[in-house]
């Protein structure tokens, strides 16, 4: 039941760094919730 349990912790964990790795990638904020401290946040607002 752990392997089980342990397996699904570290897809779901793969997965969110897939995620925003392809955010990334596309120059998108990869943390979710990007705020005035965020790096991409200030370039986003300069180019709009």
């Amino acid at each position: 039941m752990e392997i089980i349990v342990a397996a699904g912790i570290a897809a779901l964990a793969v997965y969110i760094f897939y995620r925003s790795a392809k955010k990334k990638t596309k120059g998108d904020c990869g943390c979710g919730s990007c705020s005035s401290h965020c790096p991409i946040y200030e370039e986003q607002k300069k180019n709009s």
